[in-house]
């Protein structure tokens, strides 16, 4: 018989599980997402100055050091939680621990248009432009990479996989016995903050002729 075979027969003998699962998941993930969030939102306080929004199910888990750039339209350079590759999954819960095609972890971002100096203009890619310029920099930027972070696009990625069978027996009660992922992701961004801070600055300094060779408005 083949494992297939013998899939569909765990399927068959659990469909009164299978019944219940969606609103058991969506439960279970309010639980452990809002652990991680807390988790995370404790941290950047005890990082002093820090800014950020910490609800990854409601709306997004995100947040940077007071000293980086915002605008009316929100953060220019940030960390937040999320998956790679950009890809939906069933469930929230799955890339967390490694039952889906894709990752959850930290995520750093910038606003392209802002980083590149393009904000405003058409057909620039700015997007295109940033990672072109992630991609060939992030050599440049040594402790990226010895703190896990790589590069995925646009953005620098750093994964977080919790252990099912660990995150099962922590559930509900000891959650945060099964989050010491987490603690090992948020010690390697405070590690590599100083790397991120020159990673800023010298995207500013490549795209500032760019920048300054802009059509102004008229």
């Amino acid at each position: 018989m083949s494992d297939k075979h013998e899939v569909h027969q765990l399927v068959i003998r659990n469909m009164a599980v299978l019944e219940q699962a969606p609103a058991i998941v969506e439960e279970a993930e309010k639980r452990i997402f809002g652990a991680i969030d807390r988790k995370v939102e404790e941290w950047a306080a005890t990082q002093g100055g820090w800014v950020g929004f910490y609800d990854f199910l409601a709306d997004e888990t995100t947040f940077k050091p007071g000293n980086w750039p915002e605008s009316e339209i929100g953060y220019l350079a940030y960390l937040e939680l999320g998956y790679a590759p950009e890809i939906d999954c069933q469930h929230y819960l799955s890339p967390l621990v490694g039952a889906a095609p894709l990752e959850f972890g930290l995520r750093f971002a910038v606003h392209a248009p802002w980083i590149t100096g393009l904000e405003g203009q058409k057909r620039t890619q700015p997007g295109k432009k940033w990672a072109s310029f992630l991609q060939n920099a992030v050599d440049d930027f040594p402790g990226l990479a010895a703190n896990s972070f790589r590069v995925e696009g646009e953005l620098l990625f750093h994964p977080i996989r919790l252990d099912a069978a660990i995150l099962a027996d922590a559930y509900p009660d000891t959650l945060a016995d099964a989050l010491e992922p987490v603690d090992e992701a948020l010690a390697h961004l405070a590690a590599a903050l100083p790397e991120f801070d020159r990673l800023i600055e010298a995207a500013q300094a490549h795209f500032a002729p760019q920048s300054a060779n802009a059509p102004q408005p008229g």
